[in-house]
């Protein structure tokens, strides 16, 4: 709850799919809408599907709280630290004309090229390969599967589970 004469910071939710286009330098011209609701700076990294997810700063400050809840030598903490964050970037912000630069290494492991398919999911962003979310879309129970188990379990051990 908010202190007297503070206001509480609504939740907008990220939502709505999109086509963007990499230039040159690996940017991607983010909506004005998708902007705002990121605020001034925010993260991304690799998530459980293999697409990266962008996250507003509060909604990547809860995921780091949430891992740094765990005990240091944690076998789940570990693991899923080292998937989660091993790629992962913080405190990118757009430019002036709403572009943001895509790490490279996130490129690469995103499977990004050209094309990309932005896709609000609520708490993030998804950037995906349009070819890939097309594999997704046809079989999301099979897809990356290898990828989810591993980050589930290490996310449940991480948990106490």
């Amino acid at each position: 709850m908010a202190a007297v004469g503070e206001t509480e910071k609504v939740f907008t939710p990220l939502l709505g799919t999109d086509d963007a286009i990499i230039d040159s330098k690996g940017r991607i011209l983010l909506g004005k809408k998708q902007r705002d609701r990121l605020g001034d700076t925010f993260a991304m990294a690799i998530g459980e599907l293999g697409c990266i997810c962008v996250y507003p700063e509060d909604r990547w400050q809860e995921r780091l709280r949430e891992i740094n809840s765990s005990s240091p030598i944690n076998q789940g903490r570990r693991q899923y630290t080292e998937m989660f964050l091993e790629f992962a970037d913080d405190g990118l912000s757009c430019d002036a004309q709403g572009r943001v630069t895509i790490p490279r290494v996130l490129r690469e492991e995103g499977k990004l090229t050209d094309k990309v398919l932005l896709r609000g999911v609520f708490d993030h962003l998804q950037i995906w390969d349009p070819e890939e979310h097309a594999k997704y879309r046809n079989n999301p129970e099979t897809y990356s599967k290898d990828r989810r188990l591993v980050m589930e379990q290490a996310y449940e051990k991480m948990k106490g589970g």
